[in-house]
C-alpha cells in the first residue's frame, strides 16, 4: 500500500522540479509569460493554499509573483519600446497618490496594516500593469489566456456555487467571515430563507463578484480578438467560461454588480446595429426576469437585498465621510483608519438609515483617509488613465476600437461597484482588474493599426 503513495510523492517532485527549473530557465533569459499565465490560472487558489503561514502570511503566491517579475525584468530585452507617454502620465500622478498614502499610515492605529494594504493594493497591481505593458506577449498567448482564463472562471464558479448549496465558507481566510442574505421566513416558523453569499477563494465577496464580471468582460475580449481562430471544442469552452463568470458576479447578489451590468449593455447597445442591439435589451429583459424569480422563489432573501434601508444607509455613510473628510482635510485621518476614526465621530443619519462606519465608496474612501493630497493626484492618475486609452482609438482599426470598448465596459463595472463598495482595498480584486486593463492596451499598441502612433507617443 505504502509504494504507490511513495511513487506518487516522487513524481510530484520531479514535476515541481522540473516546473521550477524551466521557470527560472524562462526568467534568466528576460521571458516571464509562462509566469503570467500559470498565475492567472491559480491566483484565485493562492490565497488559501499558498500563503505561509495562514495568519500574517510572509510567503504568498502574488509576493512571489511580482519578485519573479521584476527579476525577470532585469533580464528583459532592453531594445523593446518604453511605456508610452499617456500611461505614463497616469503612473506619475499614482505615484504621488502612492507617496501621501504612505505619508498618512503612521496615523492609523496599526501602521504595518496600512503599508501592508499600501502594498499589496497598491502598488502590486500598478508594477504588474507595468511589466504587462512592457513584456508581456499578449497577442502569441491569446488562446492559451483565453482557455486558462475559462478554466479559472468555471473551478472559481464551481467553488461559490458550493458554498451556496452547502451554505458554509469552503475556503476560509483569516480576512473573511460567512455573510448571508435573508431572515426566517416567519417569527414562527423554523423554516429560513437564508442564502450564502459565497467568497469563493477569495477574502470578500464582492471580490468574488466582481473578479467574476471582469472575468466575464476579459472572456468576451478574447473571443473576439481571436476571431474565427477559436476550434469548435474552444467556442464550447468559451460559452462554459462565460457563463461560470456569469454565475460568479451574480451569486452574492450585489445590487451594484447587477446595475454595472446592465449599463454595460445599454453601452454596448448603443455601439450595436440591427438584431445584435436588440440582442442586448433582451439580455437587460432576461437579467430582470431573473430579479423577479428570485423575488417568487425567495420572498424574504428578495426583501432584504431590496430593503431601502440599505439606501439610506449608503446616503448616511457619505454625510460620515465629508465629516471625517471635513476634521482632517489636508493629509487626511490615516490609510486604512476610517473605522477607528468613525467610532470617535458622532454618527450620521438619513431617514432611518445609519452610517456604516466604513467608507463603502472609493472615492470617499481616498478623500477621508488621504485628504485632498491624496485625493487629487488620484482623481488626476484615473483620469489620465482613460485619456490614455481614448488617445489609442484609430478611425476604422478594429483593435484599437475593440480595446476602448472593453476597457470602457471594464471600467465602468469596477467603478460603478466602486460607488458603493471600497474595491481600492481588495488586492485580489486589483492584481486581476489591472492585469486586465494592461493586457487590453498591451494588445492595442501592438497592433498593426496602433502601432506607428505608439511609437510616436512612447518618445
Amino acid at each position: 500500500m505504502r509504494t504507490p503513495v511513495w511513487l506518487a510523492v516522487v513524481g510530484l517532485s520531479v514535476l515541481a522540479f522540473a516546473i521550477f527549473f524551466g521557470m527560472m530557465s524562462e526568467v534568466l533569459r528576460g521571458r516571464g509569460d509562462f509566469v503570467i499565465l500559470g498565475w492567472v490560472l491559480i491566483f484565485p487558489l493562492g490565497y488559501y493554499f499558498l500563503s505561509f503561514p495562514k495568519e500574517h502570511s510572509i510567503i504568498t503566491l502574488d509576493r512571489a509573483l511580482l519578485a519573479v517579475l521584476l527579476v525577470t525584468s532585469c533580464f528583459a530585452d532592453r531594445d523593446r519600446a518604453g511605456t508610452p507617454r499617456p500611461l505614463r502620465r497616469s503612473a506619475f500622478y499614482w505615484a504621488f497618490f502612492l507617496l501621501f498614502a504612505a505619508v498618512s499610515t503612521p496615523r492609523a492605529p496599526a501602521p504595518s496594516t496600512s503599508l501592508h494594504v499600501w502594498l499589496e493594493a497598491f502598488v502590486f497591481p500598478a508594477l504588474l500593469a507595468w511589466y504587462v505593458v512592457r513584456h508581456f506577449e499578449i497577442r502569441r498567448h491569446l488562446s492559451t489566456l483565453h482557455i486558462i482564463a475559462c478554466v479559472m472562471a468555471m473551478y472559481v464558479a464551481g467553488i461559490g456555487m458550493a458554498e451556496a448549496i452547502l451554505q458554509r465558507d469552503l475556503l476560509a481566510l483569516p480576512s473573511s467571515g460567512v455573510i448571508v442574505a435573508g431572515d426566517y421566513a416567519d417569527s414562527g416558523d423554523p423554516v429560513a430563507e437564508i442564502l450564502v453569499r459565497p467568497n469563493g477563494p477569495f477574502a470578500s465577496n464582492d471580490s468574488f463578484a466582481i473578479v467574476g464580471a471582469v472575468s466575464l468582460l476579459f472572456l468576451l475580449f478574447l473571443k473576439h480578438a481571436l476571431g474565427d481562430q477559436m476550434p469548435g471544442w474552444q467556442r464550447y469552452l468559451h460559452r462554459l467560461g462565460v457563463s461560470a463568470a456569469l454565475v460568479e458576479a451574480l451569486l452574492p447578489l450585489f445590487k451594484s454588480v447587477l446595475i454595472s451590468l446592465v449599463m454595460v449593455l445599454l453601452v454596448d447597445a448603443y455601439y450595436q446595429r440591427g438584431r445584435q442591439r436588440f440582442l442586448r435589451f433582451a439580455a437587460i429583459i432576461s437579467l430582470g426576469l431573473g430579479v423577479l424569480a428570485l423575488r417568487l422563489a425567495l420572498p424574504v432573501v428578495f426583501e432584504e437585498r431590496a430593503d431601502p434601508l440599505t439606501f439610506y444607509a449608503r446616503v448616511a455613510q457619505q454625510k460620515q465621510t465629508l465629516v471625517l473628510f471635513m476634521s482632517h482635510p489636508i493629509n487626511g485621518v490615516g490609510l486604512i483608519n476610517f473605522s477607528s476614526a468613525a467610532l470617535n465621530t458622532q454618527s450620521a443619519y438619513y431617514e432611518s438609515g445609519e452610517a456604516l462606519d466604513s467608507p463603502h465608496n472609493n472615492l470617499g474612501a481616498v478623500l477621508a483617509e488621504t485628504g485632498l493630497t491624496g485625493f487629487l493626484p488620484f482623481v488626476a492618475s484615473q483620469i489620465l488613465f482613460v485619456s490614455a486609452f481614448w488617445k489609442l482609438r484609430q478611425p476604422g482599426s478594429r483593435d484599437s476600437n475593440l480595446v476602448w470598448k472593453m476597457f470602457l465596459f471594464v471600467f465602468l463595472v469596477y467603478w460603478i461597484n466602486g460607488m458603493a463598495l471600497a474595491t481600492i482595498y481588495s488586492e485580489d480584486l486589483n492584481l486581476w482588474y489591472m492585469f486586465v486593463m494592461a493586457a487590453l492596451y498591451k494588445y492595442a499598441i501592438t497592433s498593426s493599426d496602433t502601432r506607428a502612433p505608439s511609437r510616436r507617443l512612447a518618445s
